[in-house]
């Protein structure tokens, strides 16, 4: 019976035109070096779903052993997993009235452990 899986092709001494790989792509020079970062981590908005930078948005986290549960995280450095909203009134409507916060931190959420609108001030850190 011929075996199913095919056997993976060890690089030798001869395949040096192949190996290592960084070789064939235009090695020794400085283009080949340059690696494209972007500008930083996106962050995804738990209401709208469209992605920003993180200073584009605020970060909201689930504290269970405080009243309220989900507390505005200025600073973005409280531990636990956290939420990412648009820093307006209708994306944090949206994600207040439906169930964004409960999938963003995977635990049931009632409407006690939310952060009211209207007494906490929405800015970013």
């Amino acid at each position: 019976m011929e075996d199913r899986h095919r056997r993976r092709r060890v690089a030798s001494c001869s395949d040096s035109h192949h190996w290592p790989p960084w070789r064939a792509r235009g090695a020794g020079t400085v283009e080949s070096l340059i690696v494209n970062v972007g500008d930083g981590p996106e962050r995804t908005c738990i209401a709208c779903r469209q992605k920003a930078g993180r200073d584009e948005l605020t970060r909201f986290v689930f504290r269970p052993d405080q009243h309220p549960a989900v507390v505005h995280d200025v600073s973005a450095t409280l531990p636990g997993r956290g939420a990412w909203v648009h820093p307006d009134v209708k994306c944090l409507n949206k994600a207040l009235t439906t169930a964004a916060f409960a999938r963003s931190f995977r635990t049931k959420i009632t409407a006690s452990d939310l952060p009211r609108i209207d007494t906490e001030p929405i800015q970013n850190g």
